[in-house]
């Protein structure tokens, strides 16, 4: 929280660098004059549509907060998910764990109980652009290899957390490190609650909302793009350039992934386009960003504030700390 204004605050620097790039490859007079073509009411539409991948994905967040038993009602559950919006600007998104010490500060639940749900979320998200990326590039074959790869870091991943003899052994050994030997037994109730999140049987639902959250912002991107006069794109390549881009913008581990996700989805449509010229793909792809990345940050810094405003009352406060305690061993059992 001490550093919040400090990270977003570079991670804007470094956007207005991206985009000033994007401006110069399409030339500043030429992004203006696209910019000054563009059907405005399809930027309205993406702002709507990225809202609802917002909701999508709360019903995911629901889903994990209820499996580990946190005690939240729905508007301040609600909340708390935005505020972690204001996140989106770190590598991998990872610094949404911010919903993790809200959770702390407001309820007393321990961080390494609701920690795995961002874990989770990261998870689920990537198998999910996976499976869009996969969908639109039916149609040829670029970028089989990333594909390949994405697939097997997924792979990777899922059996460090979802088998359970791998991902008790990986907490053992992470338990031993300097940064953590400290603390081991919070490092295994890490592993324990994403073991029940993400272990076979309980994958699909949430994969799906994932899928469906951002099957929305990739609709928004296609809207964006047939927006210019003259462009005409099929919905499948958008998909796969949106989709394929945000994975290597998370794999990348820039902040928002800022500089990959923008590079790849201008040089992709470029190249995969043949109705979209330089200018028209460095004016989508910003756009699209506006209404993706910072549109997010924007609508976490409201919520966050909301929650600021509003503190829980005395009489919500979370259990006192052998409750606690019993509430996760008896998680953990499960």
């Amino acid at each position: 929280m001490r550093n919040l204004g400090r990270n977003i605050g570079i991670a804007v620097v470094l956007g207005v660098v991206v985009y000033a790039v994007l401006a110069v490859y399409a030339d500043v007079e030429q992004l203006g004059a696209e910019l000054a073509r563009f059907a405005w009411w399809t930027f309205a539409a993406a702002l709507g549509l990225a809202f609802s991948n917002y909701l999508v994905r709360f019903a995911k967040w629901e889903l994990y907060r209820r499996q580990l038993a946190i005690p939240l009602g729905p508007c301040e559950s609600f909340g708390v998910f935005l505020a972690g919006f204001v996140m989106s600007v770190t590598p991998a998104k990872l610094g949404e764990v911010l919903k993790s010490f809200l959770l702390k500060e407001r309820r007393g639940v321990p961080i390494a109980t609701s920690a795995p749900i961002v874990l989770a979320e990261r998870l689920t998200d990537l198998v999910a652009l996976i499976a869009l990326a996969a969908v639109g590039a039916l149609s040829f074959r670029l970028g089989a290899l990333v594909l390949a790869a994405g697939t097997l870091l997924v792979g990777a991943i899922a059996v460090v957390v979802g088998v359970r003899p791998v991902s008790e052994w990986t907490a053992g050994r992470l338990g031993r490190l300097p940064l953590l030997r400290r603390r081991p037994e919070a490092v295994t109730e890490l592993f324990r609650s994403a073991y029940r999140l993400c272990r076979a049987p309980n994958l699909p639902l949430p994969v799906l909302l994932s899928a469906a959250g951002w099957f929305c912002e990739a609709v928004a991107m296609w809207l964006v793009v047939n927006g210019f006069p003259g462009v005409s794109a099929g919905f499948g390549t958008v998909l796969f350039i949106y989709s394929l881009s945000t994975v290597a913008g998370a794999l990348a581990m820039m902040p928002g992934g800022l500089g990959v996700t923008d590079g790849g989805m201008a040089g992709m449509l470029v190249l995969l386009v043949a109705t979209v010229r330089p200018g028209v793909a460095s004016a989508a792809t910003i756009l699209v960003r506006l209404a993706t990345l910072w549109f997010a940050v924007l609508v976490g810094l409201a919520a966050l504030a909301a929650l600021r405003a509003f503190p829980p009352s005395p009489s919500r406060t979370a259990a006192p700390p052998q409750e606690q305690a019993e509430s996760s061993t008896e998680i953990a059992s499960r």
